[in-house]
């Protein structure tokens, strides 16, 4: 009986193989000389489906590291997806917004992600490529959302109310002489989730006025990948889904008030492009994708920020020391106020703003996708064939030793400054830093717009962290252990740690006495940043 089971699976394994290949070989998509060199499957015909299976998007970080070409083909049953690791290749597939486009992923994610029905999803594609003219919920959203976020007086007052915001959540961490323990990574996500919303929804900000949906949210955030997917979302997902309903209560709630009226100009330039395409009743659910935007890589930058600043003794002193220049102290009475103002960090602490690039250098672990409609040369060296798809992994660019250095893998905090410095130097462009290899914020049509608002609130942050606490892990000797990461994320640049770490926090000696604050003198959203 064995016997006969064992040959009847060999049967059954040598039918399937031959179909597959058969089915591949008449109508597979075939391979141009052209085209990217390809990366051959270790299992045949399946082999690059179960490594997305098992490692997801980062599956090409782990090719681009095991194969270091400037591109390559990768061959499935249906498709091709063509892997790019060279800047000079990025820069020539952003320059091709049109026959290289984004929009294609929107209609794929956007009913997954938003869950707002079949009218709401034909009002988003209608018009999404552009094709009719400079019109559509997609282009005004987008268009509405870069002029906000634009250094301006409108991300002015975004970055104020963050960091106010900020504060109240900072506060409770002075007990006097006394330390307070807490887990890190937990403390700096609602930090970020309540004071980022604040900035966004304004005085009517219902993550504010209802605790719980901070949670919800994060929820979410947790099956997010499996969302994504939609294979059955309320069975395989169903915390997250259930979690989307709770937080899109409360953000329907929060329209019905004429939240918008009070909020930010860039919540305001979304609901008025609501309003004109006739979808108010989807306003709730259409801003989960501006959450996602707004939170889920600030939180986890934040956290890893604190990490590598303070488990460097020296770095932390010699930015102590350059804040210090951007603060300024006043005496009223018996009460010594130390103001940090926001707007000189940028010009008297550019170690502060290499070490956040240098973080986010060594923690991004995104891709930048992008479809192919129509065959297209890019560089006069590769064909990309229409109805295919471009992966183009950061990590893998920011690991170059050729762009990088030699110490490329470590954590040097002084990188960007000699960056800046060689760059300012050399009068051959060919010789400066290549604008495409800083990959965190993506580029071209889809470069992040809200890199302004990250930069100049998470550098702020972490300047007030700094002057006023110290931090020492509570446990492993008082050593710190920089934790692994949390992959699997797909809507994430900066994975989250797969552990909290917990720590303890005073207030610094001889600063027990000293209030605190952010002062605001001109404009303070305007940081550059590397690529951006």
């Amino acid at each position: 009986m064995e016997t006969e089971n064992f040959g009847m699976v060999a049967i059954s394994v040598t039918v399937l193989a031959t179909l597959l290949i058969t089915a591949n070989y008449f109508f597979g998509p075939k391979y141009d000389s052209r085209e990217p060199p390809v990366i051959h499957q270790k299992v045949p015909y399946i082999g690059h489906v179960i490594g997305l299976l098992q490692y997801g998007l980062r599956y090409f970080e782990v090719l681009s590291t095991k194969h270091p070409l400037p591109a390559f083909t990768l061959q499935t049953l249906g498709k091709k997806v063509y892997v790019v690791n060279s800047p000079d290749l990025i820069a020539a597939v952003q320059k091709n917004a049109k026959a290289l486009s984004f929009n294609p992923f929107i209609s794929f994610v956007s009913p997954r992600i938003f869950n707002a029905g079949d009218e709401a999803n034909k009002i988003i594609h209608d018009n999404i490529d552009g094709e009719k003219g400079p019109w559509g919920l997609l282009h005004d959203t987008s268009r509405g959302m870069h002029i906000a976020l634009a250094p301006s007086d409108s991300l002015d007052w975004m970055t104020k109310t963050m960091l106010t915001k900020l504060e109240e959540h900072i506060e409770p961490l002075v007990v006097g002489n006394n330390e307070v323990e807490l887990d890190l990574y937990k403390w700096v996500r609602k930090g970020i989730t309540v004071a980022s919303t604040e900035a966004v929804y304004g005085p009517k900000n219902p993550f504010n006025h209802k605790p719980d949906l901070e949670d919800a949210f994060w929820d979410f955030e947790s099956d997010i990948t499996m969302i994504l997917l939609g294979i059955a979302p309320s069975i395989t997902a169903w915390k997250g889904n259930n979690a989307r309903k709770r937080f899109i209560a409360g953000l329907v709630e929060y329209f019905e008030d004429n939240g918008p009226e009070t909020g930010s100009d860039l919540i305001r330039a979304r609901w008025e492009a609501n309003k004109r395409y006739g979808c108010q009743q989807y306003a709730a659910s259409f801003e989960i994708g501006d959450l996602v935007g707004v939170l889920i890589n600030a939180t986890p930058s934040f956290f890893w920020m604190l990490l590598h600043i303070y488990s460097r003794p020296t770095l932390l002193e010699e930015l102590r020391a350059e804040i210090a220049q951007a603060t300024e102290s006043t005496t009223t009475g018996n009460t010594t106020t130390q103001s940090i103002i926001v707007s000189k960090l940028k010009e008297y602490c550019p170690l502060l703003l290499s070490t956040y690039q240098e973080t986010l250098r060594i923690q991004t672990h995104n891709t930048s996708s992008r479809w192919v409609t129509k065959d297209t040369v890019i560089a006069d060296q590769y064909l990309l064939k229409a109805g295919n798809v471009i992966q183009m992994p950061g990590y893998p660019v920011h690991m170059m030793p050729s762009i990088w250095g030699s110490d490329v893998e470590s954590f040097n905090p002084h990188r960007f400054l000699k960056i800046e410095k060689a760059d300012k130097k050399s009068k051959d462009k060919s010789q400066k830093q290549h604008p495409a290899s800083f990959r965190t914020f993506g580029g071209g049509a889809t470069l992040c717009p809200g890199r302004h608002f990250a930069t100049a609130e998470l550098c702020a942050a972490t300047a007030m962290m700094l002057m006023r606490f110290d931090i020492e892990p509570l446990h492993n000797g008082g050593t710190w252990v920089i934790p692994r990461y949390k992959y699997g994320k797909l809507a994430s640049s900066v994975p989250p740690p797969d552990r909290d770490v917990k720590v303890k926090i005073k207030t610094r000696k001889g600063l027990e006495d000293v209030r605190w604050q952010f002062a605001f003198e001109g404009s303070v959203s305007k940081f550059e940043v590397f690529g951006g």
